[in-house]
């Protein structure tokens, strides 16, 4: 039962609490969080539990399918498929559930009414259009167009689990104002084709923190396992960059959001970010493990355990960054509202 229940890789869900957390935050900050909107966050939290867990499961399945457990030294998350105490079948059926039920939540959540009286739904396309990103993403990480074997799967799993995940998680306790903006914008764009896109800049600027760190984890996972992609002829972001090059794009992911968030006290004078700083130490040990492996090894190091110390980083930094926005926020419209 342990087997099988490890097989979801539980510690990894940081990756999608941190962005519902960050969203969460942005709204009860402006103060327009009312109970249908936790409601929803709820729901749509536990839809983007489910997509996760079907990325989770099909990239077993697509390791387990691509040979790549098959290499000699190859190191297996989730080994439960290759030591054949769960059925290569049985891993597709569990997988496919997940993603059935998290499309399911995902499209009722794009039905919603302004007013509990009001007769007539509502529909956000926003919710929608950016929920079909997410779920094809899901399915094509390590199956179907692989992003992972090409080098892709860590940007590409920033921009999922970052910006997108936040707006997916705004949108849906706010679907109809995020509706109204995006429709603004789009009408905005053959007056003001360069102003119109400070907001988004803006957005992705607060979102960048997150995207990079849950980033990393992925990273870590990869830089642990160039010996035996190449082996496979799989090719990651780390596996393209080498050991020591992708070492300084791990440590990169790591200091550039306590820059922004450093940049945000004394450049803004938002004291809030402050205490995300708070997460430095963690970042701090996490790179000097994987700086003091690399000597050893130069050639072939023999990371251990930066997936889950990343992971742990992410989990700090994101609740610190969340309460952070929140208090700015908060602080905002209460200056708005006198």
């Amino acid at each position: 039962m342990i087997d099988c229940f490890l097989l979801f890789r539980p510690w990894s869900y940081t990756a999608t609490l941190v962005p519902f957390l960050v969203a969460a935050a942005l709204v009860a900050g402006s103060g327009m969080a009312d109970c249908t909107a936790w409601q929803r966050w709820g729901l749509g939290f536990l839809a983007g539990l489910l997509f996760q867990a079907t990325v989770n499961l099909l990239n077993t399945w697509g390791d387990e399918r691509s040979g790549v457990d098959d290499v000699p030294g190859a190191i297996r998350t989730t080994p439960q498929v290759h030591d054949g105490k769960v059925s290569m079948r049985s891993l597709f059926v569990v997988a496919m559930t997940c993603l059935m039920f998290a499309v399911a939540i995902g499209v009722s959540l794009c039905f919603y009414k302004t007013y509990p009286d009001e007769p007539e739904w509502n529909f956000c396309w926003t919710l929608l259009a950016a929920g079909i990103v997410g779920a094809l993403g899901s399915v094509n990480y390590s199956t179907g167009v692989k992003f992972k074997y090409h080098g892709l799967g860590v940007p590409f799993v920033s921009f999922l689990m970052g910006p997108l995940e936040i707006l997916v998680s705004v949108a849906v306790m706010m679907p109809r104002e995020v509706d109204r903006l995006i429709s603004v914008l789009f009408l905005s764009m053959r007056e003001h084709p360069f102003g119109v896109l400070t907001l988004p800049l803006c957005f992705l600027l607060l979102s960048l923190p997150v995207a990079l760190l849950v980033g990393v984890i992925m990273h870590g996972n990869d830089m642990r396992d160039i010996p035996s992609d190449r082996a496979a002829g799989i090719v990651t972001l780390a596996s393209r960059l080498g050991p020591r090059r992708a070492l300084r794009y791990y440590n990169f992911c790591h200091v550039v959001p306590y820059i922004m968030t450093a940049a945000g006290v004394f450049i803004g004078g938002e004291w809030f970010f402050l205490p995300t700083l708070l997460a430095l130490p963690l970042s701090v040990r996490t790179m000097r493990a994987a700086a003091k492996t690399y000597r050893e090894n130069p050639e072939s190091p023999k990371w251990r355990g930066l997936e889950r110390a990343s992971g742990l980083v992410h989990l700090v930094f994101g609740i610190l960054y969340a309460a952070a926005w929140f208090m700015v926020f908060r602080t905002l419209f209460i200056v708005k509202g006198k």
